[in-house]
């Protein structure tokens, strides 16, 4: 899992974006607000927050602050896709947690532009599996 995890460092992802460290913080936490409302998964939040970075030290672009919202939300969908029994729909994203701010072909864009920095590549280690992997041997 260390040598997986190696290959997707994402420190000083913020670097080339407008987007800061306080920012990206209130939107973690308001992804384990709306995650834990609609009942995913944890493992769920560990790779939504993974793809978000990952996503932000992989591409060209630089992003806004306006982006971060975008980003977030669907970050959250492609991981409860991912990770989820009964993953989040499309439309629940839209109407309950976007609240009809970010259109459904927007994040389909980001969707897609998501996946394509990321090489269609969401098997990677998140900070709970280690956590958990630590946990068994204390």
């Amino acid at each position: 899992m260390k040598e997986v995890e190696s290959k997707h460092i994402t420190n000083a992802c913020l670097e080339k974006h407008e987007i800061t460290p306080a920012l990206r913080a209130k939107m973690i936490d308001w992804m384990i607000e709306v995650l834990t409302n609609f009942k995913c998964r944890e493992l769920t939040f560990f790779l939504a927050a993974k793809i978000m970075d990952r996503y932000c030290y992989s591409t060209k672009s630089s992003k806004k602050i306006s982006d971060l919202h975008t980003m977030g939300v669907t970050s959250m969908f492609i991981a409860s896709k991912y990770e989820d029994i009964y993953p989040l729909r499309m439309q629940i994203v839209f109407e309950k947690i976007a609240h009809k701010k970010i259109s459904i072909e927007t994040m389909k864009l980001m969707e897609r532009d998501i996946m394509e920095c990321l090489g269609s590549s969401l098997g990677i280690p998140t900070t709970y599996e280690f956590i958990r992997l630590y946990m068994k041997f204390i």
